[in-house]
Parts: structure tokens; C-alpha cells; sequence
């Protein structure tokens, strides 16, 4: 934008130097001084003019001219990439945004500054992240940035649509979220569920220790959910669980090369150089540098999205068949991509729905759906083998409401009261997804504070989670037994935003608690956690927080 007002402001400007030059000088003299000198003054304007605009926004505005100026910002900033380099040093996704509530715990919003300098704001109480989520959640929009990040591999879906494009979306999603319509994935989750025991037996006959396995968690649970995606979105069975299937980050080199956990490691869960590209493609078209990074992104990108076309064209020329021939059932269980066929039939809530609206939604709740859901997983292994005496109490409490009961229903997992406890304090504790993205469309008030049109927020569940004014002074501590004692703010659905809040609450939530905790409970009535945890790292940069070679240790129980 900046280049298209000093181009225009350029063009005036020699438009009125060619003027007073008529008035010095004769018509005949001008026309050829014009005509000679005309794109050179041009560009020199335009240069000049670009030059001190980008010195104003880059050294000057945030200093003494932005209306923001007065609110909290952390110091140590890099004088052109301000926090941006401390963000990718930071030991978490989420660390140092934690470390400025904690400095700043009064300030309903915290800002700081990224690359050239640029301000962005944090919310830092739940009244904030109510008027950002709740009060105004339509003012607020995407940035740019972000969807020009994410676009580019998760296309056009529920994520990314705004206005009454998203409202549709979600509407016609609804329906397929419902718990009428999760509960009939009841025996997919137990069948999943049993396939990861199956493979911590096999990793236990495997080891060298006698009795004891390792599992590394972040692999185990990705192969687990993605699996579960597999049925449950896709209607098919990817049999990643399979204990010789091993997932690598072998290159691939042609298209016939790739799975589906191949593809997703490729795109959404890189390398470091990988994290890279895809974050510094928020401010420069990285994925056009010809390097080998990019070029496995989008060989993964162009299989995973042939695959997924071939797939739609498929279930829709046999739903189409169906439907003519009059054998179609609509109340049978059905997978995402059928239920969206559905209703894009003649008379369905999606009819006319373009089919890259399709494909989209479909790799949204792949990213979404497979990698949260692993990351709490795999925090939750963690805790249960740091924490020996919660690990044994809720086995107390699965062995005395469920026994050998060998399906749980979800009621069955909806009355352990403290298995619920640990999940929304694995939750709380550890948020699987980082940061949400906002763009103010107007003017607005968030907490009292006057927020003007266009600027950048930054939602972190873990600033209000994590923060000892609403949590106490254990909000850092693992304790389940908080949340049968909730104070008032505690309470507030905003202390606690792991699923982000209001109209754009995640859809799949309670998807991810049931596909949780059946996982969870099958483990824990049929193995031990060991106290052993192999050193590990958190991935930074990242969109979720997941952790690296976090590697656990269990033993099977008689």
C-alpha cells in the first residue's frame, strides 16, 4: 500500500514540476525537458518518497507517533526485528508471550514488536479476549499475513473463510459436530484406542528391558489421531498404527513416494528451515526461493491435494449413484467428506459449495484435528509419568466406574469425574495450539482500551491460563482438584480459551475430548507410565507447542 501512495504522490509531484517549469521557461523548452527527464524524476521521486515513508513506519511511528505508544511493551527489542528473533529463540512457542504476563500481569493488553518494527497487541485478561472473541468477533478478521501462511497449504475452509462465507460454513458443519453425530464414532475411537495399546505391546516384546517398552509420544499419537482423521474424514482406513508401520522424513522424490503422514510431516510439521519458509512467508514470498525445502513442501502439497481431489470426485460420483438408484441412507454413518457431498446435493444447506471449499475444509480439520490432539496426548503421557499419584488415582477411578467393561461408552467416560479434571488441566497447563490470529476491521474497545482500525492482535491461550491473578500462585502446578473448586474468574469460559470462545469456537471440541480420553482411558487401565521421560525439546518456531523425542517408558499391568 505504502508503494501505491508514493507512486501516486510521485506522479503528482513531477506532474507539478513540469507545471512550474512551463512558468520559467517557454512551452517548447518545457515539452522537451519533459519529454526527456519525465520517468527519470519519476522514480526518483517515487524512491525518495518510498525511502522516508518506510524510515517513518520502520524507526519513527512506534517511537513517538503511534496512538498505542502509552500501552506496556516489553524491552529488549532488535532495532529492525524487534521481539521477532527472541520469539524463535524463546524455549516454547508460547514461553516468552508468558514471560510479558508475567511482567505486565495488570495490563489488559500487552504490545510488543515484531519484524520492521511492527506493533502487535496481546490480550492479557479474559474481559480482552472476551471483546476480541465475543463483543466484537466480527469486526475482527484474519490478518493478511496469516492467511496468506496459511492459504497456501490449508486452502479455503472454515479456518479461513470470513464474513458470510464462514457463517455458512459453519452452519452446514454444524450438524456433523453434534454429539448425536460424534457419538457414532464411538466404536471408531475404541478401535484406534486398542491399536495404540497393541502398539505399546509391541514396543514391550520388542525391548531389550524385561517388561518395559519406550514409545517415542509425539509419533505414537500423531499416527493415532491422524488414523482416526482417516475414518472419520475421510471414510478411509490409513493403518498407520500398524506396529511395523514406522513414520520417517525420508525425502520423497516423486509423488508416488508419499503417505499421508509423509505429506503432513512435510507440510505442517517441517524442519527448522521448513518453520522458517513458512513463517517468513507472512512477509515475503519465501516459497518461491528454489531450494530443497521448498521443493519437497510442494511436491507433498501437490499430492496431498491431487489425492484429496481424486478422493471428493469419487464420493461424489458414488453418493450421486446412490442417491439415483434410491439405496442412499442419510441417517447411516458417514464421514466428514460424505456429509459434505451431501449437503452440496440439489436441496442440501451447501448446495452450489465450490469443490475447493471442499477440498479446504477437509485439510483444515486434517491440520487442526490430528495435531492438537496428539500434542495434549503426549502431555499427558508426560504428566502421568511425572505424576505418580495422580496416575494411580485415576486408574482407581477407571478400574472402580468402568472395570473390564471392554467398550466405554462416552457416558461411561463423561462420569469420570477425575479423568475430565485431568484432561481440561492437561488442556489448561499445556495448550496444544498457540496463537490466534486477529485483524481489527474498525475501530473498537477492548477492556476499556481504545483499539483503532487495522491493528494486529495475538490470542495465547496459555496468558490467561497461566496467569497467577486469575489461576493463583500454582498456576504453573498440575493439580485436577482445582476445578472442583472454581472461583468466579476461573469460571470464565476466557480464563481458559484452549478452544478459543464465542462464535468461532472451535467446532471440533468435544471431537478432541472423547477422542482423548478413550485413548487415554485404554492406556491407563492396561499400562503403567514409568517415571522415566527421555530428554526432550519443544518445537519453536510453530503453530502448536509439540514436543520433540519425548520419549516414554511403560510396562504392562497384570
Amino acid at each position: 500500500m505504502d508503494a501505491i501512495y508514493c507512486a501516486g504522490a510521485a506522479a503528482l509531484l513531477t506532474v507539478l514540476q513540469g507545471a512550474w517549469l512551463r512558468t520559467q521557461t517557454g512551452a517548447h523548452t518545457s515539452e522537451q525537458l519533459d519529454h526527456r527527464n519525465i520517468v527519470h524524476d519519476s522514480l526518483v521521486m517515487f524512491f525518495i518518497l518510498y525511502l522516508l515513508t518506510k524510515i517513518y513506519r520502520v524507526f519513527l511511528y512506534h517511537r513517538y507517533f503511534s496512538p498505542l505508544r502509552h500501552l506496556p511493551t516489553p524491552e529488549g527489542n532488535h532495532f529492525l526485528f524487534g521481539q521477532a528473533l527472541n520469539l524463535i529463540h524463546a524455549e516454547s512457542p508460547a514461553a516468552l508471550y508468558v514471560q510479558w504476563m508475567k511482567q505486565f500481569p495488570d495490563a489488559p493488553v500487552i504490545r510488543f514488536l515484531t519484524f520492521a518494527n511492527t506493533e502487535i497487541l496481546l490480550p492479557n485478561s479474559p474481559n480482552a479476549h472476551k471483546d476480541i472473541f465475543q463483543t466484537h468477533c466480527y469486526t475482527f478478521r484474519k490478518p493478511d499475513r496469516w492467511l496468506r501462511m496459511t492459504r497456501d497449504f490449508i486452502g479455503e475452509g472454515i479456518a479461513t473463510l470470513e464474513g458470510e462465507e464462514h457463517r455458512a460454513s459453519r452452519k452446514m458443519l454444524t450438524s456433523s459436530f453434534s454429539f448425536s453425530s460424534i457419538k457414532r464414532l464411538e466404536p471408531v475411537f475404541i478401535s484406534k484406542a486398542r491399536e495404540v495399546c497393541s502398539l505399546i505391546d509391541h514396543a514391550i516384546e520388542s525391548s531389550s528391558d524385561s517388561g518395559t517398552g519406550m514409545i517415542d509420544c509425539t509419533d505414537t499419537f500423531s499416527k493415532a489421531t491422524l488414523s482416526i482423521m482417516g475414518v472419520t474424514s475421510f471414510g478411509i482406513e490409513l493403518d498407520y498404527l500398524a506396529s511395523n508401520a514406522t513414520a520417517t522424513r525420508t525425502t520423497a522424490t516423486t509423488p508416488s513416494d508419499y503417505s499421508f503422514h509423509q505429506a503432513y510431516t512435510t507440510i505442517f510439521g517441517p524442519d527448522l528451515t521448513g518453520k522458517i519458509l513458512m513463517f517468513g512467508s507472512m512477509f515475503f514470498p519465501t516459497r518461491w526461493l528454489p531450494i530443497k525445502a521448498n521443493r519437497e513442501y510442494k511436491l507433498a502439497k501437490r499430492w496431498l491435494q491431487t489425492v484429496l481431489r481424486e478422493l471428493i470426485q469419487q464420493r461424489q460420483s458414488t453418493i450421486r449413484d446412490a442417491f439415483s438408484k434410491g439405496i442412499h441412507k442419510k441417517d447411516d454413518f458417514k464421514d466428514l467428506l460424505s456429509f459434505i457431498i451431501e449437503e452440496s446435493m440439489p436441496g442440501g444447506s451447501a448446495e452450489g459449495i465450490p469443490s475447493t471449499h471442499i477440498t479446504g475444509h477437509l485439510l483444515q480439520f486434517l491440520g487442526a484435528g490430528h495435531d492438537t490432539s496428539a500434542n495434549c496426548l503426549s502431555w499427558s503421557m508426560y504428566t502421568l509419568a511425572s505424576h505418580q499419584d495422580i496416575q494411580h488415582e485415576l486408574r482407581e477411578e477407571i478400574n472402580r466406574i468402568i472395570g473390564k467393561r471392554p467398550s466405554p461408552s462416552f457416558a461411561d467416560l463423561d462420569s469420570l469425574h477425575y479423568l475430565n479434571n485431568f484432561v481440561r488441566e492437561a488442556l489448561r497447563l499445556y495448550p496444544p495450539a498457540t496463537i490466534i490470529y486477529r485483524h481489527a476491521g474498525g475501530d473498537v474497545i477492548v477492556d476499556g482500551i481504545h483499539i483503532p482500525k487495522d491493528s494486529s492482535f495475538e490470542i495465547v491461550a496459555a496468558v490467561t491460563s497461566l496467569n497467577p491473578l486469575i489461576w493463583g500462585e500454582d498456576a504453573e502446578t498440575f493439580n485436577p482438584d482445582r476445578w472442583d473448586n472454581l472461583t468466579e474468574e476461573q469460571s470464565s469460559p476466557y480464563a481458559f480459551a484452549t478452544f478459543s470462545n464465542g462464535p468461532r469456537i472451535c467446532i471440533g471440541r468435544q471431537f478432541a475430548l472423547y477422542e482423548i480420553k478413550t485413548i487415554l482411558v485404554e492406556i491407563i487401565r492396561n499400562f503403567r507410565v514409568l517415571r522415566d521421560v527421555s530428554p526432550f525439546t519443544i518445537e519453536n518456531p510453530g503453530l502448536t507447542v509439540r514436543p520433540r523425542d519425548m520419549k516414554v517408558h511403560l510396562e504392562r499391568l497384570e
